[in-house]
């Protein structure tokens, strides 16, 4: 079955702070460009931190080492990709890490952004704490996140997927994206919205009125080679989205994540949610902000 649209990733942005978990998100960048015959870029930023408190006359000199330490790396990640004919250009830029990643985003296109994170939401050391938070947020593409749990194997295909749905703009974004990724791997899609609590008042009629909402998320008149699921689950959120993802051996995570507003250094508007799916999924979590709008072709 030829699908009727088609995922359109042109340029591949791949954030890395050389450590071990970009390492292996690398390897999802780089399956995904020769996939899809992207560009991929390496970006790295050397964050405020690396001379913030720096005498005012080494200012200038260790961010020059820093910067040819970066470049050095960046060398290293995609000198080899060209010498197996994949397209690809460095990145280098310094300052506030996640604002650089996504103004490098936007001025290269991008179509994807690919992270490896830490259960704290960080890129590693030196991108700790809300900097992860903040590119998967008001990033202008899709964010792929790879945590420290992810068993998926890079280059395997997309058998299962599931999307977790809040009815959130970003949500009904990412269920889009979930299902021209099933269409195009025939994979099995799983529409799942949790509820926190109890359903007091006509329980079967709600789980049922909420199974009609996941349905419609899905694009009118398509077929999927595997007819889309839906579950309507109550409990934890988070636990119950991991659970249930583990209980499907899913390949990938499609979810919304919130970006309206401006991000507040001091707290995270992220959420418990989202942080938890993200930092210890199995697999990885492909999440969609508010103000993303797809591009097909």
């Amino acid at each position: 079955m030829e699908p009727q649209a088609k995922i359109a990733l042109k340029n591949i942005l791949f954030a890395t702070d050389f450590e071990v978990l970009a390492s292996r998100a690398l390897q999802f960048a780089v399956a995904l460009a020769s996939r899809y015959h992207a560009k991929l870029y390496a970006a790295h930023v050397v964050p405020q931190t690396a001379y913030a408190y720096a005498h005012p006359e080494s200012v200038d000199r260790i961010l020059k080492e820093a910067n040819d330490y970066a470049r050095y790396e960046l060398d290293q990640i995609i000198g080899p990709l060209k010498h197996r004919g994949c397209s690809c250009e460095a990145l280098l830029a310094d300052g506030d890490p996640a604002e650089e990643i996504i103004t490098l985003a936007e001025s290269h296109e991008a179509d994807l952004i690919v992270v490896g994170t830490g259960r704290r939401g960080g890129l590693g050391k030196l991108l700790l704490g809300s900097v992860a938070e903040e590119i998967i947020r008001v990033a202008p593409c899709p964010v792929l996140t790879i945590g420290p749990h992810v068993r998926t194997v890079p280059w395997a295909n997309f058998q299962s997927i599931v999307c977790a749905a809040d009815f959130s703009p970003g949500s009904a974004r990412a269920a889009g994206l979930a299902f021209l990724l099933a269409q195009e791997y025939n994979a099995h899609l799983t529409l799942v919205h949790v509820v926190e609590g109890m359903l007091k008042d006509a329980p079967r009629l709600a789980i049922e009125l909420t199974e009609n909402r996941l349905r419609q998320l899905l694009p009118p008149e398509t077929e999927l080679q595997h007819e889309a699921e839906t579950l309507v689950e109550i409990g934890p959120v988070a636990e119950r989205i991991l659970s249930i993802a583990n209980e499907l051996s899913t390949d990938l995570i499609a979810m919304g994540a919130r970006g309206v507003g401006a991000f507040a250094k001091t707290t995270s508007h992220f959420g418990s949610i989202a942080h938890k799916v993200v930092s210890l999924a199995a697999c990885p979590v492909m999440t969609v902000g508010g103000r993303h709008e797809h591009e097909q072709n």
